[in-house]
């Protein structure tokens, strides 16, 4: 299938301010001294400047706070070492700092509690406050909308009809039906539809304890340039996290590593503000349909999920703000009963392609290979191997099997063309007989 190019980005919601004194940081100043303290013993020795860049705090800030170590004989000023000329910060920044022997064994003392030595991290209030702002600004979803966002696709217009409401009132929906469809197609589509690019903070403060948040995985940094802002928050595109088979209930909850002594965020927790799908739904091996769906909808439906903080020994409330989406080639009906089922608002059949639908994929991933398309071969294709065979089309199939011609022709050395012959190959090899062979 051709893919889209990537239209304009939106403006971002809103940029977060920047801080001016240490009390707008909302972090303890004992905290930001441990965390210096921390980076220092991983460099040795860095510039003023570059200790503000790692911690992503203003750097006066720093400089008060290596004022301190310094002299609480942690670390060392070793003079002048780079020109600051011309930037917003003070001279001082361009200074070198040392961490002293002392500086090194109050370092381990805190690493054997906390190793987190990456950017300062983010009040969860702050957090809360910015994630509920930056929910309520997503894209109004309409008919147009939804067919341009869809284009590359091919999709009939019942199935984005049944999509577009689901879409715009960012519930809960099953995507059902066959395998080979598009259905996780669909839902990487459909987070393009959450709204304007989003501020995502690399890390959380909670009691004492630090979240990580940001993860390169799921979240797609936008580098451009933008006015003066608190920079512990990453410009990024809204997120689209997927799971399958693989979800366990571990995974819907705050991970610590009690190696690093810090916890990892849960994925509906790095979801939030964009999409979070769960593909094969009802095959996961750790959790049934209804305890999956009960520990996902309840915090959906009031918009406001818990996490364990069990270090601090308490739990507080963050943000449910994800478009919850499901992916099964399994009956909804076979998964819960009706009860459960009611709570899914939305379900959004993704039938087979017709034959026609089924062509113009030919088309499109022809053309996406640049290999011409022959409407004879297809056709050909479509008599033997679908009619006679009582086979059903899948969407699947046609990047599926011209990928086996184009691997054919090349383990040939033969220019990739689109024939019968090489046709009749790649289905030996990719579809399964009903009978056993001789």
């Amino acid at each position: 299938m051709a893919v889209q190019a990537s239209a304009p980005l939106p403006p971002p919601i809103a940029l977060p301010p920047l801080p001016r004194t240490a009390e707008e940081t909302g972090l303890p100043f004992s905290f930001v001294c441990d965390l210096v303290l921390k980076v220092l013993y991983f460099n040795g020795s860095m510039l003023g400047g570059e200790l503000a860049r790692h911690v992503r705090l203003p750097f006066p800030f720093i400089e008060t706070t290596l004022k301190f170590l310094a002299g609480e004989g942690y670390c060392a000023s070793e003079g002048m070492r780079a020109s600051v000329l011309g930037s917003d910060e003070s001279i001082n920044a361009g200074m070198q700092y040392t961490i002293t022997t002392t500086g090194r064994q109050r370092a381990r003392e805190l690493l054997e509690i906390n190793q987190y030595a990456g950017p300062a991290p983010v009040p969860i209030a702050d957090y809360n406050a910015m994630a509920a702002r930056q929910a309520e600004a997503g894209t109004v979803v309409t008919r147009e909308r939804l067919h341009d966002v869809f284009s590359h696709l091919v999709l009939n217009d019942r199935v984005l009809d049944h999509l577009g409401p689901a879409l715009s009132a960012r519930h809960a929906c099953f995507l059902y039906g066959p395998s080979g469809n598009g259905k996780t197609s669909i839902a990487d589509a459909s987070a393009r539809l959450m709204g304007a690019p989003l501020f995502i903070p690399r890390a959380l403060y909670v009691h004492g304890e630090v979240i990580r948040l940001y993860d390169p995985t799921y979240h797609v940094p936008i580098n451009r340039e933008l006015p003066p802002h608190d920079t512990r928050w990453q410009l990024a595109e809204r997120p689209s996290v997927k799971v399958g088979g693989e979800l366990t209930p571990k995974m819907l909850e705050l991970t610590f590593d009690p190696t690093l002594g810090f916890y990892e965020a849960s994925l509906q927790l790095k979801a939030n503000g964009g999409l979070l799908l769960i593909d094969d739904f009802g095959r996961q091996q750790n959790m049934s349909p209804r305890d999956l769906l009960n520990r996902l909808i309840v915090p959906l439906e009031n918009g406001v999920d818990y996490v364990h903080i069990a270090r601090a020994g308490t739990s507080v409330a963050v943000p449910f703000t994800c478009l919850l989406m499901m992916s099964t080639n399994l009956a909804p009906r076979n998964l819960m009963d009706e009860a459960f089922l009611r709570r899914v608002r939305y379900k959004v059949p993704v039938p087979d392609p017709t034959a026609d639908e089924f062509r113009e994929i030919w088309r499109r991933a022809c053309a996406a290979h640049e290999v011409p398309y022959r409407e004879e071969v297809i056709e050909d294709l479509i008599a033997r191997h679908y009619v006679a065979e009582g086979r059903a089309f899948h969407g699947a199939h046609p990047r599926d099997l011209l990928n086996h011609v184009i691997h054919l022709c090349r383990y040939l050395g033969r220019n990739v063309a689109l024939t019968v012959e090489n046709l009749d190959a790649a289905c030996e090899t990719y579809f399964v007989s009903d009978t056993e062979p001789d």
